[in-house]
């Protein structure tokens, strides 16, 4: 069975990945990756004045009919993935942290000197800036059927890593300037995101598959050597995520 990938930026490392097979002139099963903001599926949805009877655009619907018509691919969602960074990439000038219930012991301590914030506030916050993307996985159920979504990467540990490899979104937001938000702290809205994405894509009857151990480092951490950026896994990164992928589709 081939497998279909659909999301936004995090599909470039399995593409990445694709690709670097491909070059080995070895055989492999069919792997695509859609990209739903390509200018080629514009606009990339419709009926916005109703998000509940909102979807895809005309062409991304039927570049995904069209594919699981002729392939009948597993499907896996790499839909958003970077709102966490989006809000806890950069330094807050006025420094915040907050406890994630059930994970209290794991992960690195908040700073000292970051403000406490009710568990519950940084949640609302959060979840109001993935409503885009919780759309986007009903859509993709709706138009496609039963999914895998993957988790989004791990945050990177290194501080120096990111401010060299930020891409425009931070770097237009002063990263240089303001500094990268404790390490803490960007762990614990990876795994708060990850938290809201797995029960938004059960809540639609799809599957949830974390990100494989061996993609992390001993504290959990995204390995360098598959950082892309500051926030994307790289070609290494997508072959880990292929073969997990594979991998499921053998079980069933």
């Amino acid at each position: 069975m081939t497998t279909l990938f659909v999301g936004q930026s995090h599909v470039g490392a399995i593409r990445a990945a694709h690709q670097a097979r491909r070059a080995t002139g070895g055989k492999f099963k069919r792997t695509r990756g859609i990209h739903t903001l390509e200018q080629g599926y514009a606009p990339e949805m419709e009926g916005m004045d109703d998000p509940a009877t909102a979807r895809f655009g005309p062409l991304l619907r039927a570049e995904l009919e069209q594919d699981i018509a002729l392939y009948r691919p597993r499907l896996f969602s790499m839909m958003g993935g970077n709102a966490h960074n989006a809000l806890a990439l950069i330094r807050h000038p006025r420094g915040y942290d907050f406890r994630l219930p059930g994970e209290e012991a794991q992960g690195p301590p908040p700073e000292d000197q970051a403000e406490p914030v009710p568990f519950a506030l940084v949640s609302t916050t959060l979840e109001r800036h993935l409503e885009l993307d919780f759309l986007r996985l009903r859509m993709l159920r709706d138009a496609a059927g039963a999914f895998v979504h993957v988790e989004s990467p791990p945050p990177v540990r290194s501080e120096t890593l990111i401010r060299e490899r930020a891409d425009a979104f931070f770097k237009d937001n002063a990263i240089d300037t303001l500094g990268v938000a404790p390490v803490g702290l960007r762990w614990r809205m990876w795994r708060l995101n990850a938290r809201l994405f797995r029960a938004q894509v059960e809540s639609l009857g799809c599957r949830f598959m974390p990100v494989p151990d061996e993609a992390k480092d001993a504290d959990g951490f995204l390995r360098e050597e598959l950082a892309g950026d500051a926030t994307h896994g790289n070609a290494d990164y997508g072959q880990i995520i292929l073969r997990a992928a594979e991998d499921l589709v053998a079980r069933g």
